[in-house]
């Protein structure tokens, strides 16, 4: 039998995702402030996600790891809870993100400050980790205070961008933009017990479906972190599912059974 490439691989699985056909794995899971986990990063790496949010604070030329200004601490920088724990798992790995040299990590950095002058600390920042950087498994993804769009093809390749549904994009910045994220709150009032009202899961699938129309990922924010919300979002082909509970989560897909 012909062996399919890692490109032909990933296109046949997002076709798959896009139509809700595909078996989630921790690959489709996005540790939301994910320092606020018990263990920063370890945590949701052990269990092999798809992708890590980190908030991000520039104070004094540094790099700070934390969810509000008041909570930055001396010893929870980027440096520390991130960008060296991966790189030491990337040297173990013989250079890829995780064992499975075809995984992809995303790593999404969201700027809490002014991304006029925290973006270009960050990118001196990575710099000074090749492994990451020049990395093929590694996605590095800036979401929060963005540059505009028009800037974007200033900074160096490695560097990506959340998407906003609905902006448009020219084909150069469509390049860099990894995955599109939307506040779930403007499409669902739902928390996620009973059933969630048609409209709104209409309203739901219409800008899923538009998302990967333009093959782009989709990921929604402030969504119900339960079983029910999980199955919706699935059942609707989103392609990253945001939790607090990555154990929890990642735990469901290996037993999840879809319904035929």
């Amino acid at each position: 039998m012909k062996k399919l490439s890692g490109i032909t691989l990933f296109l046949l699985l997002f076709g798959q995702i896009a139509q809700g056909q595909a078996r989630y794995t921790s690959a489709n899971v996005h540790s939301h402030n994910d320092y606020q986990q018990p263990v920063p990063f370890h945590n949701a790496y052990q269990h092999k996600v798809g992708s890590i949010e980190a908030d991000v604070f520039l104070k004094n030329n540094e790099l700070y790891v934390a969810h509000e200004l008041k909570e930055i601490a001396p010893e929870r920088t980027l440096d520390a809870l991130y960008l060296k724990p991966l790189q030491q798992q990337i040297q173990k790995n013989n250079g890829t993100a995780y064992p499975n040299a075809q995984a992809v990590l995303q790593i999404l950095i969201d700027l809490k400050t002014p991304g006029a002058s925290t973006l270009p600390v960050l990118v001196r920042k990575l710099e000074k980790y090749p492994e990451i950087k020049n990395n093929r498994t590694i996605q590095i993804v800036i979401s929060g205070d963005k540059p505009d769009p028009s800037t974007w093809a200033t900074f160096p390749g490695f560097i990506h961008f959340d998407g906003l549904p609905g902006q448009v994009y020219n084909p150069e910045q469509a390049k860099r933009v990894s995955l599109v994220s939307a506040n779930f709150r403007k499409y669902s009032r739902w928390n996620g017990k009973g059933k969630i009202e048609a409209a709104e899961l209409t309203k739901i699938k219409q800008l899923i479906d538009s998302v990967h129309h333009q093959n782009q990922k989709m990921r929604f924010w402030a969504t119900p972190d339960n079983e029910d919300s999980w199955k919706t979002l699935m059942n609707q082909g989103v392609d990253f599912i945001g939790t607090d509970a990555v154990t929890e989560l990642t735990t469901f897909l290996k037993n999840y059974r879809p319904a035929n």
